[in-house]
């Protein structure tokens, strides 16, 4: 056998080959960190600040994860590394953008947390019902 044929069957049959799911979640995964790259071409206020941010807790979290599992999944640390960093430069694109168009830090932050603007958040929010009065005592007819 030669050293290619021996290195794809090792690959073919390791723990997190193409037989398993170790391989295949990572592998598909990649088209998050695809479409985030391409999210980079959008303009800043059709991004959704709390999808984005979830990507990002998403990259962190299962990074640091595929390091402590067993077996290590450096494919799965590979993809969401890529991915925390597509999501961290979009959060960067939101927090400077809103920045610029006036707002404050807090409502930057307000703004990344529950993806409503200040303005629009005050525009649908309906007013109060208007409550009818008990009729009174001579607003009641007697028979």
């Amino acid at each position: 056998m030669s050293a290619i044929n021996i290195a794809f069957k090792r690959f073919w049959n390791s723990q997190t080959g193409p037989k398993t799911v170790h391989f295949w979640a990572p592998t598909l995964k990649w088209g998050l960190v695809i479409a985030g790259i391409s999210d980079s071409q959008r303009p800043v206020n059709k991004i959704s600040s709390t999808q984005t941010l979830s990507l990002l807790a998403t990259g962190l979290v299962w990074a640091r994860w595929s390091f402590v599992i067993t077996p290590r999944n450096y494919l799965l640390a590979s993809v969401n590394i890529f991915l925390a960093a597509t999501a961290g430069y979009q959060v960067s694109r939101i927090i400077n953008y809103r920045l610029e168009n006036g707002d404050s830090m807090k409502e930057v932050i307000q703004y990344m947390i529950s993806g409503t603007d200040k303005n629009t958040a005050a525009a649908t929010t309906p007013a109060p019902a208007k409550i009818a009065a008990a009729p009174t005592e001579s607003m009641q007819q007697t028979h």
